[in-house]
């Protein structure tokens, strides 16, 4: 096994396994569910973080496999942060650890400033959401309203 296949493997370990991991406690957790949308968007992000991410194995071929998979995933992670129609799905996770639950999900697109709250059928996170609360009262003093969809 070559150096860069290791590499791959510890990429895929570690993209992979710990939002499907998350997603699985999101699962336990919530009540009630999220739609299957929640995590169909998330999946795509998931799999773009790992596909951006085997450039720069690449490019990394001096280093080790393990640390030179981390760089490489924590690398395009932060890129994807601050990316348009990546972000909001990246900074996800980290307003649910902000909030201690799931958060409201508000999307500024085409000027609707509308949100959805996890109890909400049509709960998911989108590339167009980008903005996160952690009540409906935060939303709405941030002059956001309730989606009707």
């Amino acid at each position: 096994m070559t150096r860069f296949s290791q590499a791959v493997g510890w990429l895929a370990l570690l993209v992979f396994v710990p939002p499907a991991v998350g997603y699985v406690v999101v699962l336990l957790v919530s009540r009630p569910r999220p739609p299957v949308a929640f995590a169909s968007w998330y999946g795509v992000l998931v799999l773009v973080w790992f596909l951006a991410a085997l450039p720069v194995v690449a490019l990394l071929w001096v280093i080790p496999p393990l640390p030179r998979a981390l760089v490489a995933a924590v690398v395009v992670y932060l890129v994807l942060l601050v990316v348009p129609l990546a972000s909001g799905p990246a900074r996800y996770p980290l307003h649910v650890i902000r909030c201690g639950h799931l958060p409201v999900v508000g999307t500024t697109f085409a000027a609707g400033y509308t949100y959805r709250a996890p109890d909400s059928p049509a709960y998911a996170v989108t590339p167009l959401d980008d903005r996160f609360f952690c009540s409906r009262e935060e939303a709405t003093a941030a002059g956001f309203h309730e989606s009707t969809t």
